[in-house]
Parts: structure tokens; sequence; C-alpha cells
């Protein structure tokens, strides 16, 4: 049992003694049951205090920033240091692939970058232009300790996760200088590629052969798919490739229940 966990343990027990209806004032599902721990006993208590001190370095133009698509403080889940803490205001840092937490200290805030070997997951709940919240989910590389690949490090997006693979999307931000006005500014530049974690292996997916590489059955349906989607393609690789991926899981279902 780890010490948050013991401390809740004993809390309850102390709180049992001076009052029996405890439990019908908290709803007993984990996520309403650690913002209400979290709440009671004061958020500076818990492990996700550990990490540094984060401040912004780079002098960029107003509507330029290294976050994923908001470089605004979002609501947020996450697993650190094998705890799950719920509601925590974040922001993802694609340029260094560092999560930042801001958290409630005294009277203010303190702005931290968590340690990233300790992250194995985590949500972003980000208003799209239609003031609609979505969410996003990342796995940390390290996650699954049977998969050993250096050469993909670091947080993925969740794309699609099926019965035999996860469809991973890799956001990064490169950087560079430009002058206006007599003063260095930085820029910030939107890149990112895609990834099958697939029997505990990564593959990258650059083009079509590769899709056919890792499922060579499907070869004829794949070329298909391609040629039928073109425009999705152009307009919208996160589709394109979800869509591809859960029709070719499909297809493979099918071919195994004939």
């Amino acid at each position: 049992m780890d010490k948050r966990n013991l401390f809740i343990f004993l809390f309850i027990l102390a709180l049992q003694a001076n009052t029996n209806n405890v439990f019908a004032q908290i709803d007993i599902g984990a996520k309403d049951y650690y913002v209400w721990f979290d709440a009671a006993i004061g958020n500076g208590n818990s492990g996700i205090y550990n990490g540094t001190i984060f401040s912004e370095i780079y002098k960029t133009k107003p509507d330029n920033h290294r976050f994923f698509l908001d470089n605004t403080y979002q609501l947020g889940n996450l697993i650190y240091d094998n705890q799950t803490y719920y509601n925590i205001y974040l922001k993802y840092d694609i340029h260094d692939d560092q999560l930042i937490a801001k958290l409630p200290y005294l009277d203010n805030f303190l702005f931290l970058r968590l340690i990233k070997e300790k992250i194995d997951f985590f949500e972003l709940n980000i208003d799209d232009k239609n003031a609609t919240s979505k969410k996003y989910s990342f796995l940390s590389s390290k996650a699954n300790p049977l998969v050993n690949d250096e050469s993909f490090k670091g947080f993925y997006q969740i794309l699609l996760k099926t019965t035999t693979s996860t469809l991973l999307k890799k956001n990064f931000k490169e950087r560079s200088e430009f002058i206006d006005e007599n003063l260095v500014y930085t820029k910030f530049s939107d890149r990112s590629y895609f990834v099958l974690l697939k029997d505990y292996k990564y593959y990258s997916i650059n083009s079509k052969k590769d899709i056919i590489r890792i499922f060579p059955e499907q070869k004829r349906y794949i070329s298909i798919f391609y040629r039928r989607n073109r425009k999705l393609f152009k307009k919208n690789e996160n589709d394109f490739y979800t869509n591809l991926f859960q029709d070719i899981q499909l297809s493979i279902h099918k071919t195994e229940i004939k």
C-alpha cells in the first residue's frame, strides 16, 4: 500500500470514529472519491507536487506557442508515479515533450514541469472552435514494460485502440527564430507522424507500403481504401488513419469468423 492510499485508509478510519454516514456523503466511484479526498486534505499533501518550476523562456507572437492545441491550462487526468490524479490543470509542451501542471499552493499557484519518467498516461479536455470540449489521451512509450524500442520515446496521442493494436500520433513542434522590428522572436511550427503499436512493437507509418507490410493479408483492401479516400487523406490525416485501421480490424474479424 503506497503512502497516499495508507493515508486515505487512516483518514477514513478517523472520520468513521466521528460519524456513521461519511460514505453517504461521497461518491465511492474512483474519480469522485479521489477528487473528494484531495479537497479534504489539500492537494499540497499529494505526490503530484513533484517536479521542477516551469517558466516561459521563449518570446513568441500572440498567436504562436509551443503547446498542444492551446497555450492555456486545461482540466485533465493523469497517472503519475503509479497514482491517478483527476481534475488537474495541465498543458502539454510538444516542443520539449513535457507535461506542465498548474497546482494550487497557499494563496497562489505552482507551475510545475512534472517528471516525465513518472508519467504513464494523461488526458486533456480542450475546447474546440465551437466551444465543445474534446478529450485527448496520451500514452508514454515507457508505460508498457514489454515494449522496449529506444527509437520511440516520449508521449504519443492515442487515436484508436483495438483488441490487437493501438494507433498513435506523435505531435511535436520545430523551433526557429526571426527578427521583427529589431526584436528576436521564436516561431513554433506543428509537425507530426503516425505509429502503430502491435504485438509489442512500434511501426512507423509513412506510406501505404508501411501499412501493407504490417497487414500483408489486407493488401487489396488497403489499396482500395487509399484510392477511395484521397480527399480525406489531404483534409484530415487523423480521420483517414483512424477510419482505415477501424476497417482493417473489421476486415480481419470477418475473415476470422468465416
